[in-house]
């Protein structure tokens, strides 16, 4: 009876959760509770409010910027390639090129939708 007894106790102790989980879900609830906060304070503000919202706005354009200026690099890159490339190495370096940069292209298209 008492293996029984000891080994229910070692059961139900390890189906506890652990300390690590505890201090998960109190920062958690710390990280909502700071988040309202703020969000209290933005709309008792309507300037801040408008604030954000531009500087918002400014960073997606930049962020838009970033990728067209990227994108401009590889056609660059992609030319400069294609120039220096030999005469027989040019349509299979190109055929490379498109199949690289047709998916990277379409990961950062996905990546700002």
């Amino acid at each position: 009876m008492d293996d029984e007894l000891e080994k229910y106790f070692k059961d139900f102790m390890k189906a506890m959760p652990t300390e690590d989980l505890y201090l998960e879900a109190v920062r958690d609830i710390v990280k909502d509770l700071i988040k309202e906060y703020i969000k209290k304070k933005m709309n008792e503000d309507e300037t801040i409010k408008k604030e954000l919202a531009t500087v918002l706005e400014e960073f997606m354009e930049s962020r838009v910027k970033q990728y067209d200026a990227m994108i401009s690099m590889t056609k660059i890159i992609a030319k400069i390639g294609l120039v220096s490339a030999p005469e027989g190495v040019k349509s299979e370096m190109y055929e490379d090129f498109m199949k690289v940069f047709k998916n990277e292209i379409e990961a950062v298209i996905r990546k700002t939708l």
